[in-house]
């Protein structure tokens, strides 16, 4: 076998080999997408049965969507959490900082969304509840990965703060305050806060195995073309 040839049988193996390799990747990613809204439906026919589990000290990340209700009381000072969109308009989503009896941390709430307002250089001035009440929603831990547009995760100044991403020690480090590493997000059905929908906003599972589809295709058509090559090769040499 000449050197040409075997390099371009190097190159086509390795090329199909990481088609495939990209074809299981979306099928991996389908199933952990179809896990999130599976445990989201979960957690939302809980929520409706008013089943509320008590809520673990150290809720780890595997409680994803657990049902909880706690009471207690907003501090006045909350998180902007910044480049959050709703029903295609920029704004914010505001996260309160509960203080709860039987909690030592401050537990962070998803209120919901609030508009960016006529100018990034002027907050939105927003009431929380005041007096004792109670929250019902899910636990949820957010990424640590997410993609920002900026480098800093919290701005200086008085509250309220303004943060690019969830990163509770990285806040509790900077606003030296004990935030727990976890977020409730209140309940659609509670009557207060501010608009809010929390079905995962992610790439649905058919699109990733609908891609899973178009690698392992791309993977079987380099196949088939490589061996009707060799084909016209050999038989080319024959004649």
């Amino acid at each position: 076998m000449r050197a040409g040839t075997t390099f371009a049988t190097l190159i086509t193996v390795l090329a199909i080999g990481f088609l495939v390799k990209l074809g299981f990747w979306q099928l991996d990613r389908a199933a952990e997408k179809q896990q999130l809204f599976d445990d989201f439906a979960a957690a939302q026919s809980a929520l409706n049965q008013a089943q509320f589990p008590p809520l673990p000290d150290q809720p780890k990340a595997s409680t994803r969507y657990s049902p909880v209700q706690l009471s207690g009381r907003f501090a006045e000072d909350y998180l902007l959490l910044d480049n959050k969109i709703y029903q295609g308009k920029v704004g914010y989503q505001v996260i309160g900082l509960l203080t709860s009896e039987d909690r030592q941390q401050l537990i962070p709430v998803n209120l919901g969304w609030v508009p960016l307002g006529a100018s990034r250089q002027q907050l939105p001035e927003l009431e929380l509840p005041t007096g004792t009440v109670q929250v019902s929603g899910w636990l949820y831990h957010p990424a640590q990965d997410a993609f920002t547009l900026a480098d800093q995760i919290i701005e200086p100044g008085p509250s309220p703060w303004r943060v690019q991403q969830l990163d509770f020690k990285a806040i509790g480090d900077a606003l030296e305050l004990p935030i727990a590493d976890y977020l409730v997000l209140l309940s659609e059905a509670e009557d207060y806060g501010w608009p809010r929908h929390w079905q995962p906003q992610v790439m649905k599972p058919e699109k990733h195995q609908a891609y899973a589809l178009q690698w392992f295709s791309l993977a079987i058509a380099a196949f088939v073309i490589f061996i009707l090559a060799r084909r016209s090769i050999t038989k080319t040499k024959k004649e």
